[in-house]
């Protein structure tokens, strides 16, 4: 998988890429999602993401093992089947292949998220 369609999985996975996306009343648009990469190899995508206040993400199905960290903040990830998760400062959400799920920030306050995508050789 090449780089660019590898971090293009990671924006999709926590539901960030959203086609057409516009800003509802109270909602934040995918284009208000910050997104730096820290690190990308044969391995893995290491990506920092901040979801603001009221981001929404679309659900989607998981396309390959992501752990997600919260540096910062606290969001939340509701997966099918399962429910809702909270997942705060210094906690580990993990989300297997395959997991039909969404992200959202109902906080305030914006998220950081470190992000760990592993890649399939």
């Amino acid at each position: 998988m090449t780089t660019k369609r590898l971090a293009l999985v990671a924006l999709v996975l926590l539901g960030l890429l959203v086609p057409g996306a516009v800003r509802r009343e109270g909602v934040a648009a995918a284009d208000d999602v910050g997104d730096k990469t820290l690190l990308d190899n044969q391995q893995v995508l290491v990506m920092e993401y901040v979801f603001p206040p009221g981001f929404k993400g679309d659900e989607h199905e998981a396309p390959v093992n992501e752990f997600a960290y919260v540096l910062d903040g606290e969001f939340s990830v509701v997966t099918s089947g399962q429910g809702k998760t909270v997942v705060k400062k210094g906690q580990v959400e993990f989300a297997p292949k395959g997991a039909v799920h969404y992200s959202l920030n109902e906080t305030k306050r914006p998220a950081r998220v470190l992000v760990v995508l592993l890649k399939e050789r």
